[in-house]
């Protein structure tokens, strides 16, 4: 008996040696542009050429089982540059320190990375969506890539057309620079559906900065940008297949497939398909209640990667035909119905390479080129609106980086002996020079205009490190336009950290951009007002001051992320489009008097347990400019915003659960008091509030989700104003301030083929 107790001990002393043997430790900190060495929450760390991963803790600490099929781990963290580390047998401990880059190399992310992060690197207050973040709803594309979470919102433009803009600072989306992997994306004829040009199985992350950006992609950026990073050929499996389907009718399948041809040379090609024929009319006003249509969107792109550069080259391609209208249009072509019909077709090609020199020189060279043409033909009931863009985007940039000598501080005779070493100097400076050229021509009922827009310019960007904890970061540009002359842009960002768990950044700087006045306003056409142009356009210009506090905490064991962030935008000029003075006229001019934003809102994320975490904002902004003379809250804006989310995720991260409300509060609608009364609206709209659920089963390759947006079924009553009588002079589908569409049930699934 003790014979067989004695072998029993030996076997499981030995399988319990065995498993420490087969799991490794380790600890990731990452270095911040000050020098300073602080712990990453959530890092990802997975086995080199799996999905198999775990994340870091709060402290930074993580185990990691180890696997036969690989002994390279790599190891990501959103605002540093990714790392790869061999991990010997011999090995039962790594630490990893991840560098702050200005361009964050990106990697797979496995399912339980965290849904958003808010960057402790950079300089601007930046909050990242995952892709664990985009598969918390439906995501079909860009537009609905917020639905779950507070970093900005998405509205409708009109009851019809289905037309959606960003709004960040409370101000429409024209006024956040959207970029496509750090290149200048979605302008001018895009505007009003381009959200919907980029698939959301399609994307890695999204970043959203607030405020005034870098003066090295553009003048244009007034209240953030928005970049969205693709999946990468050199990071994602060989085949992925993505499925969706709703209630109401939308069909959609995505795929993508990669291909490494050597070592230094890969590629991929992105495919989407799209479309809803279904047509409903829930409340009986004739009028279908969503648009139907039909996408195909494609995107090859190539990546090599060598010694001395890198290049990332690409073509992405568009088709899409939109319509909406009475249910006698979409059904017979019925020529006395009214009826929306959009057909689009897009192109873009794109290259960017970046040049490197020695180790030591620190420096390098990078280039963008990129050349765009856009199609559309419409009509929106009487009114065509046929147009046509040609962009051309090029950008030449030098970057260098600068170390100053740690100096040595030693202590007069008599001191204890010792030493201290002063704070090390950093410097980094990038300039360069950029040439934007548009080419628009469209044709609004016969009438006929040409534009031809030519800016070159050149910037320039220093950052300072040489006083502990402070980053400095000052940026200036001066571009010359072929219209409207030579203008200058300065930015100046300001980032300050206590401690390893606080950060405080400050922003200031001016952003301007020209106004295409029928193109970013497409909801004009799908009413009966006539269009008046008072002025000659001007650009607009504003100048953006902000400050943000990120803290990290715990409270009772419950590890907490607070952020508050406060900004004010003064227009200096602005396209004022004024719906107030009459309801038979729209009207175009330029500012005369005052137009502001103020915006405060407020995060706090608790990780109640590993599994359970609850994300709750505040959001308030007051918006005001000035319509004939006088000062009036924008219409449509809510001033109140409340947001929560609730995400569960099983031990396993076989299930995850997500339950979200939204509140958005009362609001100011344009006045229609000169109508009849039967068309006529109240002054301001009520409060309101949706509900959002998502679920995700996981099996080894495979997952299916099933969701519902807007679960109670809330829409805005009486959208489409004299929908009885869609061709007299009180007809207007432009007066939205609440969803269009009720309850959307859907059904997905994704599958990765290795």
């Amino acid at each position: 008996m003790k014979s067989i107790i004695l072998i029993i001990s030996l076997m499981l002393a030995l399988n319990f040696a065995d498993a420490s043997a087969a799991q490794i430790k380790g600890k990731v900190s990452g270095v911040d542009e000050n020098g300073n060495s602080i712990p990453l929450n959530k890092a990802t760390i997975i086995w080199q050429g799996t999905t198999k991963g775990t994340l870091s803790d709060k402290n930074g600490n993580f185990e990691l089982q180890r696997i036969k099929e690989s002994n390279a781990i790599i190891i990501s963290y959103v605002g540093y540059k990714t790392d790869t580390i061999k991990v010997d047998s011999n090995k039962d401990f790594v630490e990893i320190s991840l560098k702050s880059g200005f361009e964050t190399d990106e990697v797979k992310v496995v399912a339980d990375a965290p849904a958003q992060t808010i960057s402790k690197a950079s300089t601007v207050n930046t909050v990242t969506i995952t892709e664990r973040g985009l598969q918390k709803a439906a995501c079909c594309n860009l537009a609905e890539s917020f639905v779950t979470n507070a970093a900005a919102e998405v509205e409708y433009s009109d009851a019809l057309s289905g037309a959606r803009q960003i709004k960040l600072l409370g101000l429409k989306g024209t006024y956040t620079q959207l970029l496509f992997e750090n290149l200048p994306s979605m302008r001018g004829l895009a505007t009003s559906f381009g959200l919907g040009y980029l698939p959301g199985p399609w994307m890695e992350s999204i970043s959203v900065s607030k405020g005034t950006s870098s003066v090295v992609n553009g003048f244009e950026s007034i209240t953030g940008q928005i970049n969205v990073e693709m999946k990468k050929p050199e990071h994602n499996e060989p085949t992925h297949l993505n499925f969706y389907g709703d209630h109401l009718g939308r069909v959609e399948g995505n795929s993508y497939g990669t291909y490494k041809i050597n070592d230094n040379l890969s590629t991929m090609m992105l495919m989407h398909a799209s479309t809803h024929q279904m047509y409903h009319d829930l409340n009986n006003d004739n009028f279908i209640d969503h648009p139907a249509f039909t996408v195909a969107n494609v995107v090859n792109r190539w990546k090599y990667h060598g010694e001395d550069m890198e290049s990332v080259n690409g073509v992405h391609f568009v088709y899409e035909d939109r319509k909406a209208g009475q249910r006698d249009f979409i059904f017979d072509r019925n020529p006395n119905s009214y009826g929306m019909d959009i057909q689009t077709t897009r192109v873009n090609l794109f290259t960017k390479n970046g040049f490197f020199f020695s180790p030591e020189s620190k420096s390098s060279i990078g280039t963008i080129v990129s050349f765009t043409h856009h199609n559309q033909k419409s009509f929106y009931g009487i009114n065509n609106f046929d147009a046509q863009q040609n962009s051309f985007y090029t950008n030449l940039l030098y970057s260098k980086e600068f170390d100053g000598i740690a100096e040595e501080h030693n202590h007069d005779h008599g001191e204890e002996e010792s030493s201290e070493v002063e704070v090390p100097i950093w410097h980094k400076l990038t300039t360069g020079f950029s040439f934007q050229y548009d080419n628009y021509f469209h044709t609004l009922n016969s009438q006929y205009n040409i534009i031809n827009e030519l800016v070159p310019g050149v910037f320039a960007e220093y950052s300072f490190i040489g006083i502990k904890d402070l980053v400095i970061t000052s940026g200036l540009r001066v571009d010359n336009h072929n219209i409207y002359g030579a203008f200058v842009t300065p930015r100046f960002h300001v980032k300050y950290n206590p401690d390893e768990f606080t950060t405080f950044r400050l922003s200031a700087g001016k952003g301007s951009r020209t106004p295409y006045a029928i193109a970013e306003n497409s909801f004009v056409l799908a009413s009966s007002r006539q269009i008046e142009f008072l002025d000659d356009l001007e650009r607009e210009e504003a100048a953006a001051f902000g400050a943000s506090v990120t803290s990290e905490f715990e409270v009772a064991g419950i590890y907490f992320t607070f952020n508050t962030d406060f900004y004010h935008t003064q227009f200096i000029n602005q396209l004022i489009v004024d719906m107030d003075r009459s309801t038979r006229h729209i009207y175009f001019y330029n500012l005369e008097g005052e137009s502001f934003s103020n915006s405060l809102q407020v995060d706090l994320i608790a990780e109640l347990t590993e599994n359970f975490t609850v994300t709750t904002a505040y959001r308030f902004n007051e918006v005001k400019m000035t319509f004939n003379g006088e000062l009036m809250d924008k219409p449509f804006q809510s001033f109140h915003k409340g947001f929560l989310n609730l995400a569960y995720n099983t031990d396993a991260n076989d299930w995850s659960v997500d339950f979200t409300v939204e509140y958005n509060g009362s609001g100011r609608i344009p006045a229609t008091h000169h109508n009849p009364s039967e068309y006529r609206l109240p002054e301001r709209f009520d409060p309101f509030a949706m509900y959002h659920a998502h679920i995700t089963k996981r099996f080894e390759k495979f997952e299916i989700y099933l969701g519902a947006e807007n679960l109670f079924d809330f829409v805005q009553g009486n959208p489409i104003l004299a929908a009885n009588d869609p061709f007299g002079n009180y007809f207007d589908s432009s007066m939205i301030w609440g969803p269009v569409i009720g309850r959307k049930v859907y059904i997905g699934a994704r599958y990765n083929i290795k």
